[in-house]
């Protein structure tokens, strides 16, 4: 009988419970544990890593320090882990970086479109979460990291060039499913892409409820996010629950057509995971069952925009991911 694999979640948060729990129905896993609520991280096969902030470093640090294979869904830039290439290929193991919806599945959708058409021109990404009550803002994913992002300025590429946007720039009002909403410029984890060749305009905007700016920059300005006051925020902020929905739309443009794709989650203000805890950690337990099952089957440093390109782990992706309840829809149209 084979034996089977061990997997360590770097991480005790809401994102690392979700992929907890996913991963308990994998017949080829036979145990999933927290650090440190264990740590010995020598007998796991593979780090799952879901750390906040600049807490996610370690997990990439963790993983070469004891050579284990890495699927990491920390929001940590391109950047950080390009520095560490030559380091992870002489451990000889396999990290996948940015493994959640956004970065994450949303790389992969950007792969796929990139290989497919050599003569896009323009790449726009919409995604965040909504809430079907009026004046009511999920939060939904890592708490510091949805404060922090949106403290950040952004890279945007406009013309052929690229251009620092400031928090919440560039705001205007939309509506997606029905329901009032606003979008900013943001910092996205895939900046890195704006460089292929032959694109002239590349744009993330984050997605929140109508008047969530408003209401972000009055619980600034009262000290809500100072380092002290987090703690007693997060516990308040998190505590509101309510039927939300998490997506991303994703538009490409090219000289002869127009392509969108639509990723999307719901969830209902009682089920135990949110609709970004769903859409976020169906992709890392995926990319899990097809590393034990030897279908993701290499070394090195594996971004998803590169996974991506592969057209059958691709396919297979979205094909498993319909088992968790996720919509995921590409519409053509000529330009």
């Amino acid at each position: 009988m084979k034996t089977k694999s061990k997997v360590l979640i770097l991480g005790d948060g809401r994102i690392a419970r979700g992929v907890f729990k996913f991963l308990l129905k994998n017949h080829r896993i036979g145990r999933v544990a927290f650090y440190p609520e264990d740590k010995d991280v020598s007998k796991y096969d593979i780090l799952i890593g879901a750390l906040p902030g600049a807490l996610g470093e370690n997990c990439l640090k963790t993983a070469l320090k004891f050579r284990k294979n890495l699927i990491d869904i920390s929001d940590i830039d391109p950047p950080f882990y390009l520095r560490y290439e030559k380091a992870i290929a002489k451990k000889g193991i396999l990290v996948i970086p940015g493994c959640g919806i956004s970065p994450g599945l949303v790389n992969a959708i950007i792969g796929r479109e990139l290989a497919d058409n050599k003569n896009i021109r323009e790449i726009e990404i919409k995604a965040g979460s909504l809430s079907k009550s009026k004046f009511c803002y999920p939060f939904l994913w890592c708490f510091e990291d949805i404060v922090l992002c949106h403290k950040l300025s952004s890279w945007q590429f406009f013309k052929g060039k690229k251009k620092k946007c400031f928090p919440f720039s560039g705001y205007i009002r939309e509506s997606f499913f029905g329901q009032e909403a606003e979008s900013y410029y943001c910092a996205s984890g895939f900046e890195n892409l704006m460089d292929y060749q032959g694109l002239r305009n590349f744009s993330y905007r984050v997605v929140r409820p109508r008047g969530f700016m408003d209401f972000f920059k009055y619980l600034e300005s009262y000290g809500f996010f100072r380092l002290k006051n987090l703690a007693t925020s997060k516990r308040i902020l998190e505590s509101k629950k309510s039927d939300n929905i998490t997506f991303a739309e994703l538009n490409f443009s090219s000289s002869v057509n127009k392509v969108r794709w639509l990723v999307k989650s719901s969830s209902s203000r009682n089920e135990a995971m949110n609709s970004m805890q769903k859409v976020t950690c169906a992709l890392p337990a995926v990319v899990a069952d097809l590393l034990l099952e030897g279908e993701v089957n290499c070394q090195g440093l594996l971004f998803m925009e590169e996974l991506g390109k592969q057209e059958y782990l691709f396919k297979n992706i979205l094909n498993r991911l319909k088992d968790y309840s996720i919509t995921i829809e590409k519409k053509l149209a000529d330009a």
